[in-house]
């Protein structure tokens, strides 16, 4: 009976494949924005990674010479490259997401698996913690100041004037799905998972409903 080498695409529907995983890492490596992935995208991959393992490896048992195996090889090789390369477009692409988050943009989040879910919340957390740090850090003693030529006094330096203290944006996670309703800058549409900037007064509402969480900094 002879051996056919299965076909990279195997399972047409399967979430993680040659082909598809092919197709998103020329996404990611062209476009801006993030792909959207299903939740689980990288569980999926690294099932058919383990699939193409032991595919490899029952090959070989045979004749680890044979052009099945050789194809498992490549394939196995290109996928491995391909998945790292992904991953690399993506971690930059959700740093500086949380970078802009911090910053005070508005953003709806979708489309990030689960592990990228957990980042994108460590990274803002961690921004914010270091912006609240960066901003609040005490300054060193002042030198002391000049004496007076005539008098031998000390000269009282001048306060500077004091700045209103203005409210910032609250980051939120989301828990589930909420109704588009009108926010400041328009029609606000959130769901779960997304993570958003937004006034403390609807930022209030919505973690009284239980709809959202505060991004806590120092989480």
């Amino acid at each position: 009976m002879k051996y056919r080498a299965p076909h990279p695409s195997r399972v047409a529907n399967d979430p993680a494949n040659f082909d598809r995983i092919t197709k998103i890492y020329r996404e990611e490596s062209q476009r801006k924005g993030l792909t959207s992935l299903e939740a689980d995208f990288w569980e999926e991959v690294q099932r058919y990674i383990a699939r193409l393992e032991q595919e490899l490896a029952s090959a070989r048992a045979k004749d680890a010479n044979s052009k099945a195996a050789m194809l498992l090889q490549d394939e196995l090789r290109k996928v491995l490259q391909r998945r790292d390369q992904i991953y690399q477009f993506r971690e930059r692409k959700i740093s500086l997401l949380a970078s802009q988050v911090v910053g005070g943009a508005s953003a709806e989040v979708r489309g990030l698996t689960r592990t990228e879910q957990d980042l994108l919340h460590h990274l803002t957390g961690a921004l914010a913690e270091a912006r609240k740090t960066a901003f609040h850090v005490e300054t060193m003693p002042a030198a002391p100041p000049p004496t007076s030529l005539s008098t031998g006094a000390p000269q009282t330096p001048t306060a500077p004037p004091s700045k209103p203290q203005v409210a910032r944006e609250v980051v939120l996670r989301i828990l589930e799905d909420v109704p588009p309703f009108a926010g400041p800058a328009g029609t606000l549409r959130l769901r779960k998972e997304d993570i958003v900037t937004l006034p403390p007064t609807i930022a209030k509402v919505l973690v009284d409903r239980g709809k959202a969480r505060v991004v806590n900094p120092s989480s």
